[in-house]
């Protein structure tokens, strides 16, 4: 149970009690879309604090706790109702406000704070073979949404008619939501890393960088595509060759062990031998779960070490700025036998073209 995981994480990092506030830890622990406030306790029952107009699902939906309700004007006191006669002097916590912590600073003088998130994120980062067969599917649904978005691509279409067609392919398909508001670029907006959506109209020659997501069951997929309507320039396959060599000599590399910054290394060394080192201007990669953004990360910069059970993107991409930009993303579970793309949509120049 991941609570019990959580107390015995508690106890090593030698804290009485430890509070869970950030709602993707809520149901991370609970099981409960609820929100609220989790509190652990040694020697208590772990309690879930649910907003008043959110207590039907948490009741119905949290396990491993007791479930106790709360309004904006008893949120301390039924914190310091959890807490039992405890009296905890070291909480570590893992996503507060500064407000809340000034309010619970000054109902318990003597309790000393601790941010400790690295508790919940260091559970997180491993996926469970539950999660693992839930992030399948996530991905499984982005696929589909990526092929709406490419049945439904031709000139004269807006952007934001192309988003609502993949959209509509995903949840039609199980998703429950998309992962993140999807990103439609075509043209000079394809230079831009998070370009959004806009009415803009799809013109013949221009790259379309189309980067979705689906949510299923709370956890998400990431994927990228870029295509052409028509014939590509020379410079546009050369660059679109190149970022397509970086995301597929990298996927190797993300194994057990494997440095964040070395498999960020090895994509990167393909765009700058090419000539486009300055138009790499972000990480390689980024942990997905119920967060689209979660650790570990893949960058230059990175400290992080890949481990079995990780769920990370691999996304190089090249953006000039006044001409355009092209990425190639997949969502990848490290396994014991190497990396397992869970999203699978083709990724050849040929599969761009529409």
């Amino acid at each position: 149970m991941r609570i019990k995981r959580l107390m015995e994480s508690i106890e090593a990092a030698n804290l009485d009690a430890y509070i869970v506030s950030r709602e993707s830890n809520i149901y991370y622990y609970t099981g409960s879309i609820s929100g609220g406030f989790l509190l652990a306790v040694h020697g208590l029952e772990p309690t879930l604090l649910a907003p008043s107009m959110n207590l039907a699902i948490a009741l119905d939906k949290a396990k491993g706790c007791r479930v106790e309700p709360y309004g904006s004007s008893n949120l301390l006191d039924q914190i310091e109702k959890a807490l039992g006669k405890t009296n905890p002097r070291h909480v570590g916590f893992d996503d507060f406000t500064i407000d809340m912590s000034n309010r619970l600073q000054k109902r318990f003088p003597e309790m000393e704070l601790r941010s400790s998130a690295e508790i919940t994120w260091n559970m997180r980062r491993i996926k469970d073979p539950e999660e693992q067969g839930i992030m399948r599917r996530a991905g499984e649904l982005t696929d589909i949404g990526m092929e709406a978005a490419k049945e439904y691509m031709k000139e004269g279409v807006k952007e934001c008619e192309i988003a609502a067609e993949v959209v509509h392919a995903m949840m039609k398909n199980g998703a429950g939501d998309v992962a993140f508001s999807p990103i439609i670029a075509s043209g000079q907006r394809s230079a831009y890393p998070h370009a959004g959506v806009t009415e803009r109209k799809i013109r013949r020659g221009e790259f379309i960088v189309i980067d979705i997501g689906a949510t299923y069951r709370e956890y998400r997929s990431d994927l990228t595509r870029t295509f052409i309507v028509g014939e590509p320039s020379k410079k546009q396959i050369e660059i679109y060759e190149t970022v397509l060599q970086a995301n597929e000599e990298a996927l190797p590399k993300i194994r057990n062990e494997a440095k964040g910054s070395d498999v960020d290394g090895v994509a990167r060394a393909v765009i700058v031998e090419a000539g486009f080192r300055e138009y790499f201007v972000h990480g390689l990669g980024h942990g997905v779960g119920l967060e689209i953004h979660e650790p570990p990360s893949l960058s230059e910069k990175s400290g992080d070490t890949l481990r079995v059970g990780n769920v990370i993107t691999d996304e190089p991409g090249i953006y000039i700025p006044g001409w355009g930009g092209v990425r190639v993303e997949d969502t990848i579970l490290v396994t014991s036998d190497g990396p397992e793309k869970l999203t699978r949509f083709d990724k050849s120049l040929d599969g761009m073209r529409v």
